[in-house]
C-alpha cells in the first residue's frame, strides 16, 4: 500500500532539520561502518554552512561539488542550500572537459573535489572563474581505525603538492557565530545542478522539486520506514542519486549507506557486509546482481524493497531479479521510480 505523505513547503535545508530534530539519536549516515546520527549530521551541517561563510560564499552564488558517495559531499549539499546558494554536483570521474564545462555552464565560484583528480583539476580552473577550491579524500570520514590503516598503507608515498585547500583546513575556517545564519531558500528556488545516469548535462531542481520527488520516491515505495538501511551506490551526482537515495531516506529517519568508487560487479558483497533493508539501481547494478553467484545460500531476508530506475529494464531481468531474491529468502516489493528530470517534466506540463 501507497503511502500518503505531506510534501514540505521548505527548502532541502530546512527538511533534513525537521528530521534531525525528530530522529536525532537515529543513524542517517553509515560510511563502512562509521554510524553518524541524524544530530551529528546537522552538526556538521551547520560547521560547514560556518564555513562556507567564512571563505566568502554568499546566497545566489554557485558551488560546484565534484565528489563521490561521501558524507562531505552530504554536508555540503545541505549547507549550501541553508545558505540559499546553488550546489553544482558534478561526478569527479567525468571527463576533464565534462568538468570544465559544467564550471562554465553554472558559473560557479567555489569548488570543492576529489583530492585524487586535483591534478586534473589544475587545468581545469584555469579556464573557468573559480575564486576557491578545495579538495577532499575519501579517508578523511572514515572510521578511524580504517582511516589510520589507509594512512600506514600511503606512508612514505611523495606526496605531489597542491595549489588547493584540503578539507580540515576549510571546517577550520568556521566559527560558531555563524551558525545561526540562514537564507530560509524555499519553493522554487534553485537548490541544485544535477544529472542523469550517462549524462554530463546538468538540470536545474529546485527546492521544491527535491522534496517533492523525495516524497513521490516514498509513496512509490510504501515501505521505507525508520531506522531502514539503503544502500545508497549511485552517485550523489545523479538525480536519483541524491533525490532516491539519500534526501527522501533523510525524509523518514532512514540510514543512507553511502559507498564511494562503487563497482556494480561488488553488488552482492555489499549486500552482505552492510544488511541493506532497501536497494536500488539502475538496470546495469541488477544485471550485475543477477549474474553473480554471490548470494547463492545467502539469508537476504532482511531485504525488503527493490528500486529500478532507468531504462533496460526488460521482464526478464525483473524475474530474474525476482527469484534470485526469494530464492535466498527476501520477499520483497520491486518498485520502478522514474528519473528526476522525467519527474519535474511529468509535473511541469
Amino acid at each position: 500500500m501507497k503511502k500518503q505523505l505531506i510534501i514540505p513547503e521548505s527548502s532541502v535545508y530546512d527538511n533534513l532539520k525537521r528530521s534531525a530534530k525528530e530522529y536525532g539519536s537515529l543513524c542517517a549516515v553509515d560510511y563502512f561502518g562509521r554510524e553518524i546520527s541524524y544530530r551529528e549530521l546537522i552538526r556538521e551541517v551547520n560547521r560547514c554552512a560556518c564555513a562556507l561563510i567564512a571563505i566568502g560564499v554568499n546566497r545566489g552564488d554557485v558551488v560546484s561539488v565534484c565528489l563521490p558517495n561521501v558524507p562531505q559531499a552530504v554536508y555540503l549539499l545541505y549547507a549550501i542550500n541553508k545558505l540559499g546558494a546553488v550546489a553544482d554536483m558534478i561526478d569527479p570521474y567525468s571527463s576533464e572537459k565534462d568538468i570544465r564545462e559544467r564550471l562554465i555552464k553554472s558559473g560557479s565560484r567555489y569548488l570543492f573535489a576529489l583530492v585524487s583528480i586535483s591534478e586534473k583539476l589544475e587545468n581545469v580552473i584555469s579556464c573557468a572563474d573559480i575564486k576557491l577550491a578545495v579538495t577532499a579524500a575519501v579517508s578523511d570520514e572514515m572510521p578511524i581505525v580504517m582511516k589510520t590503516g589507509h594512512l600506514i598503507k600511503n606512508f612514505g608515498k611523495k606526496k605531489r603538492k597542491s595549489a588547493f585547500m584540503d578539507w580540515n583546513g576549510f571546517i577550520s575556517k568556521a566559527s560558531p557565530t555563524d551558525r545561526y545564519i540562514s537564507a530560509h531558500s524555499t519553493g522554487e528556488t534553485t537548490a541544485a545542478y544535477v544529472s542523469e545516469e550517462d549524462n554530463s548535462q546538468s538540470i536545474c531542481v529546485s527546492n521544491k522539486n527535491f522534496n517533492d520527488f523525495a516524497m513521490y520516491c516514498l509513496e512509490e515505495c510504501g515501505n521505507i520506514d525508520k531506522a531502514d538501511r539503503v544502500l545508497a551506490v549511485l552517485p550523489v551526482s545523479h538525480g536519483f542519486g541524491i533525490g532516491t537515495c539519500i534526501h527522501s531516506v533523510f525524509s523518514v529517519g532512514g540510514t543512507a549507506v553511502i559507498l564511494p568508487n562503487f563497482n556494480n560487479n561488488d553488488i552482492d558483497k555489499a549486500i552482505i557486509r552492510y544488511c541493506p533493508n532497501v536497494i536500488a539501481g539502475d538496470s546495469r547494478m541488477y544485471k550485475a546482481l543477477a549474474d553473480s553467484s554471490g548470494l547463492d545460500g545467502k539469508d537476504i531476508s532482511f531485504i525488503k524493497t527493490a528500486i529500478m530506475t532507468g531504462i533496460g529494464f526488460e521482464d526478464a531481468l525483473k524475474k530474474d531479479i525476482r527469484e534470485l531474491l526469494r530464492a535466498n529468502g527476501s520477499v520483497c516489493s520491486i518498485c520502478r521510480i522514474v528519473s528526476l528530470t522525467e519527474y519535474i517534466g511529468k509535473n511541469q506540463e
